[in-house]
């Protein structure tokens, strides 16, 4: 091998990282649409996929670079905005339940009297 094909490899790896770093911030985004419009189901097969990338991108470290370092500032708030929503969902679903509770309590003392 020349010292040519080696340097190409390097840039086609640098490229193909960057694209899958690009394509995960894509997917965080869209996880965040899905949440905000309550499709659940839709944004945990986007979180799957988003997984195995940040996976790929975390061991080889390209984010850390101080040349990406807008890109992950970006990702790190999509990250931050993706756990507020789906805390936020948790605690109206908690309340939710917490009504529901009551409400069957209440029937439950209903039915008791009757």
């Amino acid at each position: 091998m020349t010292k040519g094909t080696k340097m190409d490899n390097a840039a086609v790896a640098e490229s193909s990282l960057k694209q899958m770093a690009d394509y995960l911030e894509n997917i965080l985004v869209r996880q965040l649409e899905r949440l905000r419009k309550y499709d659940l189901d839709g944004a945990v097969v986007l979180a799957e996929e988003a997984n195995e990338i940040a996976d790929v991108l975390g061991r080889d470290g390209m984010l850390n670079r101080p040349e990406h370092l807008d890109q992950r500032q970006r990702m790190e708030r999509l990250y931050k905005d993706i756990s507020l929503i789906i805390a936020s969902e948790r605690e109206e679903v908690s309340d939710k339940l917490k009504v529901i509770r009551k409400g069957i309590k209440t029937l439950g003392v209903y039915g008791d009297n009757a």
